[in-house]
């Protein structure tokens, strides 16, 4: 996984690997939001479906909601207007469902009628039964037009 440049995907990954402990994953139970009420704004969770293979929202954050102008919640990510990057965001959540590993992907958001130029996405693996991954918690963290003028460096130039 890349480096992680943002402090609230730092935070949220330290809590998640604590609490998955020698295990590939905590279970949904062992993640309790009182515990970082500062980045729910930023929070999604995806129920994982099978057969076939698809992404259920039960949980989408005020500043994702505020970025996409609609609440997903209950909405399946294929039914998401998610622009050109429906293709290879699909091809992410499978990648880390298969491989069992956080991911971290630096996304395009020109393309959302908005102030936002790029999304960084960590995606958490969540596990009931220790061997299947049946959620994703995902934190988002967005940077805007108004960075770049104030020259706040692009983060994956800071990514390894």
């Amino acid at each position: 996984m890349k480096e992680l440049f943002y402090p609230e995907h730092q935070q949220l990954y330290d809590y998640w690997n604590e609490k998955r402990g020698n295990r590939f994953a905590p279970k949904r139970i062992d993640i309790d939001p009182i515990d970082f009420p500062y980045l729910l704004p930023n929070l999604c969770i995806y129920k994982v479906h099978r057969d076939p293979l698809e992404y259920e929202t039960t949980l989408m954050g005020t500043n994702i909601v505020s970025m996409w102008g609609v609440d997903y919640t209950g909405k399946y990510v294929k039914d998401i207007v998610l622009g050109p990057l429906y293709p290879s965001v699909k091809r992410h959540f499978d990648t880390m469902i298969n491989e069992k590993k956080p991911t971290l992907h630096d996304l395009d958001a020109s393309w959302i009628d908005k102030d936002y130029i790029k999304y960084s996405r960590l995606m958490l693996p969540l596990s009931e039964n220790g061997q299947d991954v049946d959620r994703i918690l995902v934190c988002i963290v967005l940077q805007k037009k108004n960075h770049l003028i104030q020259g706040v460096d692009h983060p994956s130039e800071k990514w390894v």
